[in-house]
């Protein structure tokens, strides 16, 4: 059974995460899940930004303001409502400024992505950011730096030379510093840790432990890093051709070429809103090839199921691959 979210109900939550960032800066896993919030519904960020369940109390605080009291008949001012009401009224103008600040403090520089959608970014500095498939980054530049949070998902940067600013990406407790460069970094799902592939140039990565230990490597053309939660960090040489396949998504492709069905599955289903589900366990582990749109799910679950001698059943948006 589907649940419909009204309006008010949006409106409700909107505020709330208004008033929790009022207090103070959200953590990564706050940050994580209001970002999600945001971009699972064109309505959230819209409530987000315009507070609407406090602005819709707006004309009666004018009012209020002015001393005029509105009369009607199911409810009169009286001197024992108005106290009350001139309380609701200052809480709901603080939390209408406060969240006008919020709200820009939070917003400013803000891009992302949704489910199959990915973009080119053109930043003021002449560099350049990708953004892949449900990526959210944040750009925050000044006269000492230049800074983006990716806060999820995957971005690549084309980076504009600048000795004066360095150009710095933090996602998660990993920082990437470039002067001008281009590298990819990928927030892996479940917390699984931070992926930076370089592609021209060198990089260096940092990262703090709960220690408050400080691990820097340098990483160049053609390697790759994962720093995963309290483990080393490793740096790995890769190919041209295993780096193609990687950042196929430019293009608008996923490109497979031996990986395990599983992962393969794994990487449609980010971009796509039919779902691709394994059915068997015994074709999890085989090895996949194949070429496919960005969002072609179906294309994909019928190649898998000619290339496996398996079936495809199609069930409320869900593709279900079994033998």
């Amino acid at each position: 059974m589907n649940t419909v979210i009204g309006k008010d109900d949006i409106d409700g939550i909107a505020a709330r995460w208004v008033m929790r960032m009022d207090r103070g800066e959200l953590g990564e896993s706050e940050q994580r899940d209001l970002d999600a919030w945001l971009d699972a519904d064109a309505r959230h960020r819209g409530a987000f930004i315009r507070a609407q369940a406090i602005w819709s109390d707006i004309d009666r605080i004018a009012a209020l303001g002015a001393g005029e009291l509105t009369v009607t008949p199911r409810r009169r001012w009286s001197a024992t409502y108005l106290p009350k009401a001139a309380a609701i009224a200052a809480c709901v103008i603080a939390l209408t400024l406060a969240s006008v600040q919020v709200s820009s403090r939070y917003l400013a520089g803000r891009e992302s992505t949704a489910r199959g959608e990915t973009r080119r970014l053109m930043l003021d500095d002449g560099s350049a950011l990708a953004l892949n498939t449900q990526s959210v980054v944040q750009v925050k530049f000044d006269d000492d730096q230049r800074r983006v949070v990716l806060r999820r998902g995957e971005a690549s940067f084309q980076v504009a030379h600048d000795e004066q600013r360095p150009f710095l990406v933090q996602a998660g407790d990993v920082w990437v510093r470039a002067v001008g460069t281009a590298f990819n970094v990928r927030m892996k799902e479940q917390g699984e840790g931070v992926e930076v592939t370089v592609t021209e140039g060198v990089v260096e990565v940092t990262r703090a432990d709960d220690s408050k230990q400080v691990t820097m490597r340098r990483v160049r053309h053609n390697e790759e890093i994962l720093a995963q939660p309290r483990q080393p960090i490793e740096v790995e040489p890769l190919s041209d051709e295993v780096i193609a396949r990687r950042l196929a998504w430019h293009e608008g492709r996923l490109i497979f070429d031996g990986e395990r069905l599983a992962a393969a599955v794994e990487e449609v289903n980010r971009y796509s809103s039919v779902a691709v589900v394994i059915e068997d366990a015994r074709l999890a582990e085989k090895a996949f090839i194949g070429s496919f749109q960005i969002g072609d799910a179906r294309g994909f679950a019928q190649a898998a199921a000619v290339a496996f001698d398996a079936r495809v059943i199609e069930k409320d948006r869900t593709l279900y691959l079994t033998k």
